[in-house]
């Protein structure tokens, strides 16, 4: 069976807290996207205002981040020097991290701080980026997700098909790596994505705009 992995891009810790509890019980991973303005235009939580303050207290053991016993949390780091915040976020519980290949030149000191915590750690790569950059860490990483499209930190964008191609040529290339995919993914997107080689299906709007979360989840796992 295929994994489906929740996804979000919250504006603040409350649209997490609410997401989450809308699916408690339903998967054993999420996705939380963090967005610094840089790496991509949008700014979400805890780069949005002065939040990062939540984050501090999380460190502290001051406050706890929702749902962190309920869930296996992913980050998505999309932002610029992830190597900056990493250690706050496996601090606060985080336990699998994606870190974009074109976000920075310390990729290897990055994979090295997930790994040695313990924890899963994969690359993020947008359709407009050369497989090729993969390559040089491409068996020291749990896995690989590849980007639906090339504007990353929004909501509801749709699928770009060339990133179809790169799916197969990185799946030709090394089977027994797992791929994952952010966006565009959805009922109609998962059939032909999974035929390229995705067993992990990160998805947002498919899930939390439908009527039935719960449902939707189960049609994308039985496809």
């Amino acid at each position: 069976m295929i994994e489906i992995i929740p996804g979000m891009i919250p504006q603040d810790l409350n649209v997490i807290r609410e997401k989450l509890e809308s699916i408690v019980g339903l998967v054993k991973k999420v996705q939380v996207d963090i967005v610094d303005g840089k790496y991509a235009p949008t700014k979400t939580w805890p780069f949005n205002g002065d939040q990062y303050d939540e984050v501090v207290k999380m460190v502290r053991g001051e406050e706890k981040f929702p749902f962190i016993d309920d869930f296996v949390l992913q980050i998505d780091m999309l932002t610029l020097h992830p190597i900056e915040y990493i250690s706050d976020f496996l601090s606060i519980g985080a336990k699998s991290f994606v870190i974009h290949i074109d976000s920075t030149d310390h990729v290897k000191e990055c994979i090295e701080t997930v790994k040695n915590a313990g924890y899963e750690v994969g690359l993020g790569i947008k359709p407009s980026v050369e497989n090729s950059l993969l390559e040089p860490f491409v068996f020291e990483v749990d896995f690989v997700q590849f980007m639906g499209n090339t504007r990353v930190g929004y909501n509801g964008v749709e699928l770009d098909q060339k990133v179809l191609p790169k799916i197969e040529e990185f799946q030709s290339r090394h089977p027994s790596i797992p791929i994952q995919v952010d966006i565009g993914v959805s009922l109609e997107t998962v059939p032909k994505l999974k035929k390229a080689g995705v067993s992990r299906f990160i998805s947002g709007s498919a899930i939390y705009n439908s009527l039935n979360p719960k449902e939707t989840i189960a049609q994308m796992q039985a496809l």
